[in-house]
């Protein structure tokens, strides 16, 4: 078969590229840990650089922050 020009008719729209596209991560895809005590204080988790035990009023403004850009699951 030759042809004038190469078909492209799964790139021919927005819509169509985004159902045939590979990999597509959203925030709504992804859970985030925390890491909860009891204690007033977050406590920093020496052994992971970065990551608090969140009290549990910050481990509510952390689960507000991480909803308000579209993360909605929790572990």
């Amino acid at each position: 078969m030759n042809l004038p020009r190469r078909p492209r008719r799964l790139r021919r729209s927005e819509a169509i590229r985004g159902l045939v596209r590979e990999t597509r991560v959203h925030p709504n895809q992804l859970v985030l840990p925390v890491f909860v005590h009891e204690g007033l204080e977050d406590e920093v988790i020496a052994s992971m650089p970065g990551v608090l035990c969140h009290s549990i009023a910050s481990a509510i403004r952390a689960a507000q922050h991480a909803m308000s850009v579209g993360v909605n699951t929790f572990a």
